[in-house]
C-alpha cells in the first residue's frame, strides 16, 4: 500500500498540443509514451462506488495490474488517498487477493463485473526539480467508454514522487499557462461511474449547498477549517458547472441565474471576509514557512478581481437575456491560469 499524492488538471485539446514545449526548459530525468487500457470493475449494488473505491485492471504492454483504489482527501484538484497494486497473469481482476487486503473488509461473496473502461495515450515525464524534489507528470489522451456512450479524456495529472508538497504546487504555479486549463477533483472513475449511470441528470440546489458552508462556518473551530469548507464548496460547484456544459444552463434563464448567482455569493464571501485569508496564513505560517505574504496579497486580489468579473457577467446576462453568451464567459473565467494559481495559493493555506 501506498499514497498516491497527486494534482489533476483538466486541460483544452490546444494546451495538450503545447504540453512538450512547455516542459522542454525543466530537467527531464525520463520520459516514455505509451497506451493504457484499463477496465473497471464493481458488484451488481456498486460496493466499491458506494464506499468511494475504485478497482480496476490494467493492460499495459501485454502486462497487468490490479489496482484498488480507496477512499483518500481531495481539496481543490489535490488528491491525496491510499492505494493497493497486484500483478496479475491474466486481465481478469484476482478476488482472492483482494481479500487478503487488511484493514478493509470487503464482502465474502465478492462478484465482480466490468462497468466502464479508460483507454487513452499516455505521455509521461519524471522531472527533477530542486534537491531532491521528483515529479511525475502523465498528459492523457483518450475516451472513457460504457457499450456506446463515449466521454473524452484531456488531462494532466502531477505526481509528487519524492519532496515536498509546497514543491508540487509550486513546480505546477510557474507554468506557464494562459487559459483553457483548470483543476480536477473528479478521478476518471467517478466521470466513469456517472457514465455508467447515464450521466450528470440533477443539477445540486447550491443555495442550500452555501446554507450548509454556512452552517460549517458557524461551528468551525479555527479559521482554517472555514476556508477548507469555503474551497471544496468552490471546487465542487466548478466541477459540477463545467461537467454539465452551457448548454444544460442555457435551457432555461433561470438555471443560469441561479449558477451564476452561486459564484456571486462565493466571492462576494471572499471579499467581504478578506482577513480570512490573513488569519489562516498566520494559523499556518508556525508550520509551514513556504507560506509567504506576497501569497495573502495575491489571493485577496484575485478574488477581487473574480467578484468584479462576475458581476460584469450579472449586468451582460440582465440586459442581453443571452445565457449562452454569460456562461460562455463564465466558463472561460473559470479556465484561466490566473485561476488556477489561486486555487493553489488556497490550497497550500490549508494543506
Amino acid at each position: 500500500m501506498s499514497n498516491e499524492i497527486e494534482l489533476k488538471l483538466a486541460v483544452t485539446p490546444e494546451i495538450a498540443d503545447q504540453f512538450s514545449q512547455i516542459l522542454s526548459d525543466f530537467h527531464i530525468l525520463n520520459q516514455d509514451k505509451l497506451f493504457l487500457g484499463n477496465i473497471y470493475y464493481d458488484t451488481a449494488d456498486r460496493y466499491f462506488a458506494q464506499h468511494k473505491m475504485g478497482l480496476r485492471v490494467r493492460s499495459e504492454n501485454q502486462q497487468f495490474t490490479m489496482t484498488l483504489k480507496t477512499n483518500g482527501n481531495v481539496t481543490g484538484g489535490l488528491h491525496i488517498r491510499p492505494e493497493y497494486n497486484f500483478p496479475l497473469n491474466s486481465a481478469q481482476p484476482d478476488v482472492a487477493v483482494l481479500q487478503q487486503i487488511e484493514n478493509i473488509a470487503l464482502p465474502t461473496d465478492l462478484k465482480l463485473a466490468p462497468i466502464f473502461s479508460t483507454d487513452f495515450m499516455r505521455q509521461w515525464w519524471l522531472i527533477e526539480c530542486g534537491k531532491n524534489t521528483e515529479i511525475e507528470i502523465a498528459l492523457d489522451r483518450g475516451e472513457i467508454k460504457v457499450k456506446d456512450k463515449i466521454k473524452p479524456i484531456c488531462e494532466i495529472e502531477f505526481e509528487l514522487k519524492s519532496g515536498e508538497l509546497a514543491d508540487l504546487f509550486t513546480f505546477v504555479a510557474n507554468l506557464s499557462f494562459v487559459d483553457g486549463v483548470r483543476l480536477s477533483s473528479w478521478s476518471k472513475a467517478k466521470r466513469g461511474y456517472q457514465l455508467a449511470q447515464g450521466g450528470l441528470s440533477t443539477a445540486k440546489d447550491w443555495l442550500e449547498q452555501w446554507r450548509v458552508f454556512l452552517d460549517v462556518e458557524k461551528s468551525a473551530v479555527n479559521s482554517q477549517q472555514v476556508l477548507t469548507a469555503l474551497l471544496n464548496y468552490e471546487q465542487q460547484l466548478i466541477e459540477e458547472t463545467m461537467q454539465f456544459g452551457i448548454d444544460f444552463f442555457t435551457q432555461q434563464f433561470i438555471q443560469t441565474v441561479e449558477r451564476i448567482g452561486a459564484f456571486f455569493n462565493l466571492y462576494h464571501y471572499y471579499v467581504d471576509n478578506g482577513h480570512l485569508i490573513q488569519q489562516v496564513f498566520e494559523q499556518q505560517l508556525e508550520r509551514n514557512h513556504n507560506l509567504d505574504e506576497n501569497m495573502v496579497l495575491d489571493i485577496v486580489e484575485s478574488n477581487q478581481y473574480l467578484f468584479e468579473q462576475i458581476r460584469h457577467i450579472i449586468r451582460l446576462h440582465s440586459e442581453s437575456k443571452d445565457s449562452q453568451q454569460a456562461m460562455r464567459r463564465l466558463q472561460n473565467l473559470l479556465q484561466q491560469g490566473q485561476y488556477v494559481k489561486r486555487m493553489l495559493n488556497l490550497m497550500r493555506m490549508v494543506n
